[in-house]
């Protein structure tokens, strides 16, 4: 697979208008028990080294009170100072970590993700060099790792199951990778991500 013209074709449309995943339209008003969602931004990183693709990833800091220890992408909640979704992925990066905005090129959205613990992730598709320098927030990551995209592309390496929550039946995506486990909301991107470079070929 031709992973660098599917991103090209990205390229075409970097900012297409916010979305909720069609999975997810209709569990979106059983599961949200929490009240209003909570609006939230991640950058997907794609790292780019020579013809290799790969995707950051981190480990949450354990003593967080919000999915500990959880593998997932830069990103947190939106904060008054930012303007939209774009700007809040782009700080987030920043400062967990240390990838500046100027290091990375926008190529496009994914639709926007419902999180059972209240809120509304609008995904970011970021394409960064290898040769940026990944500092780490230790009060934010304890750590980094990075995934050849390949991988995910295989459906082989990824897993689905059913789960009750509130009497509503949810499907759930899983990754595993050297020990990492990879789910949640984190693992519906990648899933949405993977479905989106594919269908770049049709």
């Amino acid at each position: 697979m031709n992973i660098e013209a599917k991103l090209d074709a990205l390229r075409a449309n970097p900012l297409a208008p916010i979305s909720v995943s069609a999975n997810h339209q209709e569990a979106l008003s059983k599961y949200n028990t929490t009240g209003k969602m909570r609006t939230a931004a991640v950058m997907v990183p794609i790292i780019k080294n020579n013809y290799r693709y790969e995707l950051l990833l981190t480990k949450r800091a354990q003593h967080l009170k919000d999915h500990a220890g959880e593998i997932c992408f830069p990103g947190g909640s939106m904060e008054q100072t930012d303007g939209d979704h774009l700007e809040a992925a782009l700080r987030e990066t920043r400062e967990e970590v240390g990838i500046n905005s100027t290091e990375i090129e926008i190529i496009g959205t994914l639709p926007s993700i419902p999180t059972l613990t209240g809120f509304m992730i609008h995904p970011v598709i970021g394409l960064v060099d290898k040769a940026i320098n990944i500092v780490i927030a230790p009060s934010e990551v304890e750590s980094y790792f990075t995934v050849p995209f390949l991988y995910f592309l295989n459906d082989d390496n990824k897993h689905e199951s059913m789960h009750s929550f509130k009497n509503t039946e949810i499907t759930m995506i899983e990754y595993h990778y050297n020990g990492a486990r990879i789910w949640g909301a984190t693992a519906m991107i990648i899933s949405l991500l993977c479905k989106k470079i594919k269908e770049e070929s049709m």
